[in-house]
């Protein structure tokens, strides 16, 4: 049987798969595969991980392979030797989506902080041209937008000197780049703040046993907003694969 087309996703928090004790946080790359498939879909770990947030969707006509995890950024991803694995299993006409800027950002954790220029450069070398190397097709996936309105009600772009340096490389690279960020700002902006709390991690007390004490989280994802903007990465993804 000839090996099926795998589609790797790389990401942060809001791209993982969550175990379902974590509900009703979800991830975008959780609910990606269901737009390709009606319900024939074979969920397991991904072969050959060590890491125990790897979630494969073997789906009928490629694999959808999630390696994202929470806090990370280009950085820690890589130098938790999670690009390795996949590097490693990457082979000719795969996709490598790569999502990230919430936790680069992020100056208090040294793990994790790459500046704007650094991160261009990470990207570069150490993501974008072992992919190329090997054949693959790096697909870059600029950062969700969080929850974060100003004054007149529009959604700000979160993170936008990092999705700079993701739209600069896409262009000097001559790469798809799927401009998530905007996207989902334009569509937080149309549908107004209050909306928002139904696709973000807004929870009352005592709704979710995850969150007993409820939770005002602008970032993160419940189940619905995983799916609609699961729906944005799907949509620009069908033109690049078909």
């Amino acid at each position: 049987m000839d090996r099926k087309t795998r589609i790797y996703l790389v990401g942060d928090s809001t791209v993982q798969t969550y175990k379902l004790e974590a509900a009703p946080q979800c991830g975008w790359g959780a609910m990606l595969y269901r737009y390709f498939c009606d319900n024939n879909v074979n969920v397991y770990h991904s072969k050959g991980s060590k890491f125990d947030n790897a979630v494969t969707y073997d789906v009928e006509d490629f694999v959808i392979d999630n390696r994202a995890m929470a806090g990370r950024s280009l950085k820690s991803f890589y130098d938790e030797g999670r690009f390795d694995e996949v590097i490693n299993g990457v082979c000719q006409g795969d996709y490598c989506l790569i999502q990230s800027a919430h936790n680069d950002a992020y100056k208090e954790k040294e793990e994790r902080f790459l500046s704007p220029e650094e991160y261009k450069e990470k990207l570069i070398n150490d993501y974008i041209d072992p992919l190329l190397a090997k054949k693959a097709v790096p697909v870059l996936v600029t950062a969700i937008a969080m929850k974060d309105f100003d004054e007149n009600g529009n959604c700000r772009i979160s993170f936008p000197e990092y999705r700079e340096k993701m739209l600069e490389v896409a262009d000097e690279k001559k790469l798809f780049c799927i401009d998530l960020g905007k996207m989902t700002a334009e569509y937080n902006s149309r549908i107004g703040e209050e909306a928002c709390k139904g696709i973000y991690m807004n929870l009352d007390k005592g709704m979710f046993e995850s969150a007993i004490e409820g939770k005002e989280d602008n970032a993160h994802l419940k189940f619905e907003g995983a799916f609609i903007y699961a729906g944005f990465v799907a949509k620009e993804l069908k033109k690049i694969i078909s």
